[in-house]
């Protein structure tokens, strides 16, 4: 069999991955919370002003809200629908890396690259709990790849392209998009000590560009949040998370990347870590200097804005996924170099390869066997398969591409065909608010008044009911119950103030007010994890039924 058709297949292995994890329910907190935005944008046809529930919105740029609003006017809404555009942008950074790398090497090292794209761990969550960072990548790298087309041939298309590219880039997620590309492509052009080019005054076209693409984005923030819009946009929402004058801090460890990178990446992790360790060896030797034919995007782009991200104030794993096209290219090269001059390092990273995957099908396999009863057979059969194939095939390999890229594809597979067609399935039961939402979204509206009581996140509430769900607190129970009968979400520490306080629970023990189960599914524990001991860690939560009362008569204390 030829290698192309073997790279058809893989592909055809990964897309049967992907699918199962986008018709997955919404995760909380952030893909629930666009979605929920993009609904009500569509509903309320607010295009440049951005509201969260009707509450006016200042920390995304709304390029993922338009795109996701765009989408459900077109289909219809759906959990599948809202990850359309992130899913097509995830094929369009899979090509612009493969291009990208292809400027530079031959196309078995793009067709690698292009494979461990798409095959690293980081971009099966882009694809299943959906944010703003996947359509960040696929622009940023889509620019990169223009730009870089254009320090080569000085094609003016190319140029034009790039900065379209940054300017989208930074309209999914701010300056990052500017940094990223300026960085990668500034710093390859020092190492060839290319000072015409860097001070060449035609960069300045650059800029008129950018600006007319954010420029619609800009009139609305402005209009909603006057300058103080403005500079968020342009310092506060990323620089500021350096200087400190942003409030987000999460106290994140200073290694927190590094140890996000080792999972993100699998299964390349091990090789990566290889590929940069190689790549700063050959830029040290070299006095950071690099010839025309070579390039410094990837290892520069990466290694710099890995260091500036790490010095944010606030830090979540997804932030650095946009550094992973970079990555990806050179790891590609240094495999495939490895491998071409047999060396003894390719031979311990190939052995080394086989214990990862191994140890990757015995971390899906014992997941699917142990969590969940009872255990879906089918996928736990095709898991356990390809687990199988993929150690098999490392071991039994004779070249770089049989013993590393192929098995590696296959057991991500693998992996995410028991996460995304099983574990997460069962996994989202827990959040309860989609259920509720659901149950809502069937509810007259004309009869009853929604609301949720003392209880957080619920943006996938608002998303799956399809209304605007508002809060409810104590001190205004009394007043809205005397107007109308409603529908309340609340915990047990809720239901047992409403019960405290003699409000009337219709029809209590009966279907129409119904508990759950719920466990804030991005914070996994043992605890949960195991069986046994997941009913300690579950909270209760309620669908109650208040009936109205004479406010005359009843009243919180």
């Amino acid at each position: 069999m030829s290698s192309r058709r073997i790279i058809i297949i893989l592909y055809v292995f990964l897309f049967i991955a992907y699918v199962g994890g986008l018709f997955l329910q919404i995760m909380e907190v952030d893909a629930a919370q666009y979605a929920a935005m993009a609904m009500e944008m569509l509903k309320t046809k607010s295009y440049l002003k951005l509201y969260d529930g009707g509450t006016p919105y200042l920390d995304k740029p709304p390029l993922h809200i338009w795109l996701a609003a765009l989408s459900f006017y077109i289909f219809g809404i759906s959990d599948f629908v809202y990850r359309i555009p992130s899913f097509l942008a995830s094929i369009l950074a899979i090509y612009c890396t493969y291009q990208l790398a292809r400027q530079w090497y031959n196309s078995s090292i793009a067709n690698w690259a292009a494979l461990m794209l798409a095959g690293c761990q980081a971009f099966f969550l882009f694809n299943q709990d959906v944010k703003t960072d996947n359509l960040l990548t696929s622009m940023v790298i889509f620019s990169i790849w223009q730009l870089s087309g254009y320090i080569r041939t000085s094609r003016p298309i190319n140029f034009i392209l790039g900065f379209i590219g940054v300017g989208l880039a930074m309209l999914a997620k701010g300056p990052i998009g500017f940094m990223v590309p300026v960085a990668a492509l500034g710093s390859h052009l020092l190492l060839q000590r290319g000072w015409k080019r860097i001070f060449n005054w035609r960069w300045l076209f650059g800029l008129p560009i950018i600006l007319l693409i954010l420029f619609p984005f800009l009139i609305g923030l402005y209009q909603q949040w006057g300058l103080y819009g403005l500079k968020f946009f342009f310092w506060t929402q990323s620089f500021g998370r350096i200087t400190g004058e942003s409030e987000w801090n999460n106290h994140a460890d200073p290694f927190f990347f590094e140890h996000t990178f080792l999972w993100s990446f699998l299964p390349w992790t091990f090789c990566a870590l290889i590929a940069l360790y190689l790549s700063c060896k050959e830029l040290v030797l070299n006095s950071f200097k690099i010839n025309k034919e070579d390039e410094g995007i990837t290892l520069c782009g990466f290694i710099l804005m890995f260091i500036a991200l790490s010095l944010s104030k606030y830090k979540l794993p997804h932030y650095i996924f946009v550094l992973f096209p970079l990555m990806a290219i050179m790891t590609a090269r240094w495999v495939y170099e490895l491998w071409d001059k047999k060396t003894t390092v390719y031979k311990w990273l190939a052995k080394f390869q086989v214990f990862v995957y191994s140890l990757l099908g015995v971390a899906i396999i014992s997941l699917l066997w142990l969590v969940f009863q009872p255990v879906n057979f089918w996928v736990f059969v095709i898991v356990t398969i390809l687990s199988l194939a993929a150690v098999i095939i490392s071991i039994r390999g004779i070249n770089a591409f049989l013993k590393i890229v192929m098995p590696g594809i296959i057991i991500i597979t693998a992996v995410n065909i028991g996460l995304n067609w099983e574990f997460y399935k069962r996994l989202l039961y827990y959040q309860s608010s989609n259920r509720v939402g659901q149950i809502i979204s069937t509810m007259p509206y004309n009869k009853f008044h929604f609301y949720y009581y003392c209880v957080h996140g619920n943006h996938s509430l608002n998303y799956y009911s399809r209304i605007i769900v508002g809060p409810l607190y104590p001190s205004t129970l009394d007043d809205t119950l005397s107007k109308y009968e409603i529908l309340l979400y609340a915990d047990e520490a809720g239901r047992r103030e409403i019960i405290n306080h003699n409000y009337k629970i219709v029809n209590e023990n009966e279907c129409d007010n119904k508990q759950f189960e719920d466990f804030s599914v991005q914070q996994l524990s043992f605890g949960f994890l195991n069986p046994n001991t997941r009913p300690g860690v579950v909270q209760r939560m309620y669908l109650l039924h208040l009936a109205k009362i004479d406010k005359s008569n009843h009243g919180l204390k």
